[in-house]
C-alpha cells in the first residue's frame, strides 16, 4: 500500500494591515472544490483574525500570544502534525504580521513533517499604499538591558521580502500606476525569483496561490541565515519591540465621541482591529493600518422611522438581531512598537467616549 501523499501547505506573511486575512477569505469563497484547514496565528492577548476569517466547514486552529516563527513553533509543528491525521487537501497558515516566513520554513523541516506536510508556498502580502512609510518609519524601543535604541521597520520587510515564492502588491487601486511600477522593481532586486501579482481586496486566481510547488526545500537549506536562526536568542516580538494589549468595555460609546476619537488617531498604534458597540449606532468592526481606518458595520443601519416602517416580524427580528450584537463587549486589540507606555492614555481617551449610563 502506497503512503499518503504530503499535505500542501502554503503560508501567508506580511506586515500588519497588509491583507492577509482578506486573502484568505477571498480563497475560501472561491469554488477551488479543496477541503481547506486553516491555522491563524496573531500577535496578541486575543486572536481577532480567526472571528475575521468567513466561517467555513473547514477545520480552523487558532494561536494566540506570539509568532508561530518564534514562542510558537512547537505548537505548529504539533498542530501540522495532528492536521496531517485529517482528510484534507491543503492547509493555509496565516502568520502574524511581525513573523519572519524563513524560521517558519525551519518548522516543516523538523522531525517528521517532511513525511507528513510539504511546504508548497510562502506568500508575502504587501500593503502597496502603506509600504514606504512603514519600510522608513524608526522608533525608539528599550533593549534587553533597558536601553533606548533606535529600531526602524525596513528590516523586518525585507525579510518578508527576500525568502518568499510570491508577493502580493495588494491595494493596487490604492496607488498610481508609477508607484506599483516603483515597488514592483524594488520587490525584483531584493528577490529577482519571486512572483509578483497585483491585487485589490486580495482577490487573485486560487491556482496562483495552491498548489504552486514554489517553495525548494534544497535553496532553504542553502540560505546563508539558515543556521544563525535556529539558534537566534530573541524574537522578532523582542527584536522590533512589538507589544499589544487589549481595549475592552461593555458599555457602548457614543458614536459622536467616537469619531472624534478617530480623527486624532494615536501615532504609535500601527495597527488595530476588533469590535466596537455603541448606545446610538448598530455594532461596527474596526480594522486600522497606518492612516487607514475602515469601520463597517456588523448589521444594516437603520433610522428610526425606516425600522418603524418595517413589518412587525421583520421589525422585531432586526430588534433581535440588534440585542444580541450588543451583548458582546468592546474589544479591541491596539499593537505597536512600545506601545504599553501609552496604554494608560489610550485607556482613558477611549474611556471619554463611552455613553453615560441612563439613570
Amino acid at each position: 500500500m502506497r503512503a499518503p501523499q504530503p499535505i500542501p501547505v502554503s503560508v501567508l506573511v506580511g506586515f500588519l494591515g497588509a491583507g492577509k486575512t482578506t486573502v484568505i477569505n477571498h480563497l475560501l469563497s472561491c469554488q477551488h472544490g479543496k477541503k481547506i484547514a486553516i491555522v491563524v496565528n496573531e500577535f496578541g492577548e486575543i486572536n481577532v483574525d480567526s472571528r475575521l476569517v468567513r466561517h467555513t466547514t473547514e477545520k480552523m486552529i487558532e494561536m494566540s500570544n506570539g509568532c508561530i516563527c518564534c514562542t510558537l513553533r512547537e505548537d505548529l509543528l504539533n498542530e501540522l502534525r495532528e492536521l496531517s491525521e485529517m482528510k484534507l487537501d491543503y492547509i493555509l497558515i496565516e502568520s502574524t504580521g511581525i513573523g519572519e516566513p524563513l524560521p517558519i520554513a525551519q518548522t516543516f523541516h523538523m522531525e517528521d513533517l517532511p513525511q507528513r506536510v510539504r511546504l508548497d508556498s510562502i506568500v508575502t502580502v504587501v500593503d502597496a499604499e502603506a509600504f514606504w512609510e512603514v519600510w522608513q518609519r524608526k522608533e525608539v524601543v528599550e533593549d534587553q538591558a533597558g536601553n533606548p535604541v533606535e529600531e526602524p521597520l525596513a528590516a523586518l520587510l525585507a525579510d518578508q521580502l527576500e525568502f518568499t515564492s510570491i508577493v502580493l502588491l495588494n491595494k493596487a487601486d490604492r496607488v498610481s500606476e508609477a508607484e506599483l511600477n516603483r515597488l514592483d522593481s524594488f520587490v525584483h532586486e531584493l528577490n529577482p525569483y519571486a512572483q509578483i501579482y497585483r491585487t485589490v481586496k486580495g482577490q487573485i486566481e486560487p491556482e496562483k496561490i495552491l498548489g504552486t510547488g514554489l517553495y525548494n526545500y534544497e535553496l532553504g537549506l542553502a540560505h546563508p541565515d539558515w543556521e544563525a536562526e535556529w539558534n537566534k536568542p530573541s524574537s522578532e516580538v523582542e527584536e522590533y519591540g512589538f507589544q499589544s494589549f487589549v481595549y475592552r468595555s461593555e458599555i457602548g460609546f457614543d458614536a459622536h465621541a467616537f469619531e472624534q476619537f478617530l480623527q486624532a488617531w494615536p501615532k504609535d498604534v500601527i495597527r488595530a482591529k476588533g469590535w466596537v458597540k455603541f448606545a446610538n449606532h448598530v455594532p461596527v468592526t474596526l480594522s486600522q493600518a497606518g492612516k487607514q481606518i475602515v469601520l463597517e458595520p456588523r448589521m444594516e443601519p437603520l433610522y428610526q422611522h425606516e425600522l418603524e416602517a418595517l413589518p412587525a416580524e421583520e421589525k422585531a427580528g432586526y430588534l433581535q438581531m440588534l440585542e444580541a450584537l450588543n451583548q458582546e463587549p468592546t474589544e479591541i486589540v491596539f499593537i505597536g512598537q512600545g506601545l504599553l507606555k501609552q496604554k494608560k492614555l489610550l485607556e482613558e481617551r477611549l474611556n471619554q467616549c463611552l455613553a453615560p449610563l441612563p439613570a
